[in-house]
């Protein structure tokens, strides 16, 4: 898995550091969506969120794939399974819609 920079370098990483963002790519992504929130019963709901994402990044990039996964509770970091699910994308969009 790689972690990509949200700050948009494109510079090879020095370590420790994130992973440089994606640059021009010919082959199709394989996109994951890590949901902090399972679900939200008022307000800003990230998984909605996460779908017009990737109407947004399916017009700038083709996508192959595209997984979702939601941590069941906010508090915890993600579960070795959730993040198994992950282990496979090119880059995943973690997100909280407060």
């Amino acid at each position: 898995m790689e972690i990509v920079d949200p700050r948009g370098r494109t510079e090879e990483p020095q370590s420790p550091a994130m992973a440089a963002r994606i640059a021009h790519r010919t082959d199709p992504l394989r996109l994951g969506f890590l949901v902090n929130e399972r679900t939200r019963n008022q307000g800003p709901d990230f998984y909605g969120y996460s779908l017009a994402i990737e109407v947004a990044l399916r017009s700038r990039f083709e996508l192959s794939d595209v997984v979702r996964t939601c941590k069941p509770l906010l508090s915890r970091p993600a579960e070795p399974a959730e993040l198994e699910e992950l282990r496979y994308v090119q880059g995943v969009v973690n997100g909280l819609a407060k």
